[in-house]
């Protein structure tokens, strides 16, 4: 936090003296002391709607008086030079104090001094047993953080894995996180199972992992240490796959889900229902309760947004509230030393027979699963989409090039011949240069056996222009239809392919 600090010499004035004056000196500012020490007074400035509090410490020591300003209001800069002006401010109404304070107002000061002491001892014993209170309940010091970690170090390093193997940094290749696990509706229905699971470490985008292992470490802070790395453990991977289940039950009509989001507002549902006990003590479970709920809420109405799998964020959210409160129980009987060894492997059962009653009700056509296989095996190849650009540039190409046949305004064959050779040609040329291309390119059979097509469709073409150019019997008509039916034959063998 910004803060500003400045020592004047004290002349033949003891320490309670000193703070007794400081003490005035606060009192004629209008500041309040709440806190007091040997040798020091604590104080706040006062708070308006423009102005925020800043906090005064004075220590006493060596002949000398250090005022320090600080702001504590999560400021990150002080631009305006709010703790000079405060601590300038003091030193001036201290000087004041000292020339006009008299010997009664001296010892008032002491006496509320001693008062503010007893006080803040007092004060600083409660906050002792209060945070040993909230320790031994949440176990904050007495846990480190390895599951958290692991799983965040097991997302970054897939999502790296995943870079490499082309999914991409910002924009994503659907193609690579299917081959990677993600929850595809027509592969997870058909018999991949474990899509449930390994789409929790995909994510798409860099945004994406970043943003959902700062929530994860955000509720794991809190998590790991309060249920044990089992519980833990056992709580993220079940949600995340009831989150799972639930993006494939309200996207009936097929989805391609990843990311730990599902799994993470399953820990926060999880968090709410203890939150929502006796379990963690109430001095911090309020400010907990209320900052997750605004989490919650926040993301929950973000996720109303096309793009965002809520589905997932709310079936996280619900199976982790349910799995709290059967993790209540345990804790709670584990308090009053009864052993309570069922709690897990209920969770696990739940989940798993969940999952599998979904599954098996859910099934999906052999077929369409042979389909998506089908296109998963074209698109592991180094230039498929590239090969599908090129042919969408070809597809341009052509419509231009035919677009010379449906010309109401051509009257003549003589016209349709410089049609022909101004537009078609120079058209069909260029577009034999693209399958050339295409030929060359890292592609399945299938692929390239549709480039060999085009090839073969080219050459009709322009030997379909120049039978045109050289038309002058019906013989050459009946040519023209005899290249015209070849046309057809390889159309539907594009078709086909």
């Amino acid at each position: 936090m910004p803060k500003h600090e400045q020592t004047i010499a004290l002349t033949n004035v003891d320490v309670d003296t000193a703070l007794a004056i400081g003490y005035q000196a606060m009192k004629n500012l209008s500041w309040t002391v709440p806190f007091a020490g040997e040798n020091k007074l604590l104080g706040n400035t006062p708070k308006d709607w423009k102005t925020n509090t800043l906090q005064i410490l004075l220590t006493v020591e060596n002949n000398s008086l250090t005022v320090r300003s600080e702001m504590t209001s999560g400021e990150s800069f002080d631009m305006l030079g709010k703790n000079k002006k405060a601590v300038t401010t003091f030193i001036q109404a201290f000087e004041t104090a000292k020339t006009s304070i008299d010997e009664d107002t001296i010892a008032h000061n002491k006496n509320a001094i001693n008062v503010l002491r007893e006080a803040t001892v007092k004060a600083a014993a409660q906050e002792e047993q209060q945070a040993a209170e909230i320790d031994k309940a949440m176990n904050l010091s007495g846990s480190n953080l390895y599951v958290t970690y692991t799983i965040i170090a097991i997302n970054v390093l897939v999502f790296v894995l995943m870079v490499l193997d082309g999914a991409g940094i910002m924009a994503t290749n659907q193609y690579v996180h299917i081959r990677w696990g993600s929850n595809y509706s027509p592969l997870t229905l058909s018999g991949d199972w474990w899509r449930l699971i390994t789409n929790v470490f995909i994510h798409f985008g860099i945004i994406h992992l970043l943003m959902n292992m700062y929530c994860l470490y955000m509720a794991g802070v809190y998590l790991e240490p309060m249920l044990g790395k089992i519980k833990y453990t056992v709580a993220y991977l079940c949600t995340g796959i009831l989150a799972s289940i639930a993006s494939l039950w309200w996207h009936n009509q097929g989805v391609n889900s990843a990311g730990a989001s599902g799994a993470i507002f399953g820990m926060y549902g999880l968090f709410l229902a203890l939150l929502t006990t006796n379990l963690i003590p109430n001095a911090v479970r309020q400010a907990l309760l209320q900052s997750i709920g605004i989490f919650v809420v926040y993301n929950l109405v973000y996720g109303m947004k096309s793009g965002v799998d809520n589905a997932a964020h709310v079936g996280g959210l619900v199976s982790g509230f349910i799995i709290g409160y059967i993790y209540v129980y345990g804790i709670k009987k584990e308090k009053q030393e009864q052993k309570v060894q069922w709690i897990i492997p209920l969770v696990v059962l739940l989940t798993i027979g969940g999952a599998y009653g979904y599954l098996g009700q859910n099934k999906i056509d052999p077929e369409q699963r042979n389909a998506v296989m089908n296109e998963m095996k074209e698109s592991s190849y180094n230039d498929t989409e590239k090969f599908n650009d090129k042919y969408n540039e070809f597809v341009e190409l052509q419509d231009k090039a035919l677009s010379v046949f449906s010309d109401t305004t051509i009257g003549s064959d003589e016209m349709l011949q410089q049609k022909l050779n101004q537009i078609s040609l120079p058209l069909w040329q260029k577009a034999e240069l693209l399958v050339k291309e295409m030929q060359q390119m890292d592609v399945s059979t299938i692929f390239h056996k549709k480039a060999d097509n085009l090839s073969k469709y080219l050459q009709l073409r322009k030997e379909e222009i120049k039978v045109i150019n050289e038309m002058k019997t019906p013989a050459d008509r009946q040519k023209v239809q005899e290249i015209r039916d070849k046309i057809d034959s390889v159309v539907e063998s594009l078709k086909a392919s």
